[in-house]
């Protein structure tokens, strides 16, 4: 994958994390699950770095909890 392609990925990632934080969208609709797989295999070190913040969002805006 090239570096705009991560960068792109990064920013979509970032994107829903916002509009779960903003309940615009549910976490299982976002996707997330897949796009956070795709990262991981692309770029560990980036996962890592997103992945807590990640689960702060799902544990804290979970509209379904």
């Amino acid at each position: 994958m090239k570096e705009r392609e991560l960068l792109k990925l990064e920013g979509t990632i970032r994107t829903k994390m916002e509009d779960i934080k903003k309940q615009r969208i549910s976490v299982k609709d976002s996707g997330m699950g897949g796009l956070m797989n795709s990262l991981r295999k692309v770029d560990e070190a980036l996962y890592e770095k997103i992945l807590p913040e990640y689960k702060k969002i799902v544990t804290d805006y979970n509209i379904f909890k």
